[in-house]
């Protein structure tokens, strides 16, 4: 709804369906981002016409070209939020891996350290990558010409359907919350000590 703007602005309409789908790529992997925005991509797609309602009158190829943007958006952005964290996409936790593996002696790559280092590279491809798409695919007048296919009240409307939140849904919302610090804050208590060390379980198992 933030992104819908009256007249319908075409570009802004698809930095708000490629950011929300770089921000959930972020905290899961990008196949599964990827699977999970495409149907509410398609969903806003479907309301654009597909095939000529009479002989006299044509789809405006501005149209055809949205649709394009928005399935590109969708897949690229995937991609290029997943890059952001560790749990972005299981490339990154290789990595992590094989630096344990031929670095030992090094320090470990954190989730903080991960994310300051890749969320300001991905931030710079995700506006390439949105710039990309307009030029090519977003020409100037297009909202003028989407505008009666997505307007504001519709979406509007669909969003009262919704309803507030429920109980379960704000538990999730804070459980994911909560997941987020820790992992952010992790390497902050590697130092304070707990759990079983190995020279605590030898002395038991020799007696």
């Amino acid at each position: 709804m933030v992104f819908c703007v009256e007249p319908l602005n075409a570009p802004v309409l698809l930095l708000g369906i490629c950011a929300t789908t770089a921000f959930v790529s972020m905290w899961m992997h990008n196949v599964a981002a990827t699977v999970m925005m495409m149907p509410v991509a398609t969903g806003i797609l479907q309301r654009l016409p597909s095939s000529p309602s009479s002989s006299s009158e044509m789809v405006p190829p501005a149209v055809g070209k949205f649709c394009r943007a928005v399935v590109l958006g969708v897949i690229y952005s995937a991609v290029v939020g997943g890059m952001s964290t560790l749990t972005g996409t299981g490339v990154n936790l290789i990595l992590v891996g094989m630096w344990k593996s031929y670095f030992p002696e090094a320090d470990p790559i954190s989730f903080s350290q991960w994310f300051f280092f890749g969320f300001p590279l991905a931030l710079c491809l995700f506006v390439m990558l949105w710039g990309i798409l307009c030029v090519l695919y977003c020409p100037k007048g297009s909202g003028k010409l989407l505008s009666p296919y997505l307007h504001k009240s519709h979406l509007r409307t669909e969003l009262e359907m919704l309803g507030p939140m429920s109980f379960a849904e704000k538990m999730v919302l804070s459980v994911f919350g909560g997941l987020v610090v820790l992992w952010m804050t992790r390497n902050i208590t590697d130092d304070i000590p707990g759990g079983v060390a190995s020279s605590t379980v030898e002395p038991v198992m020799e007696r």
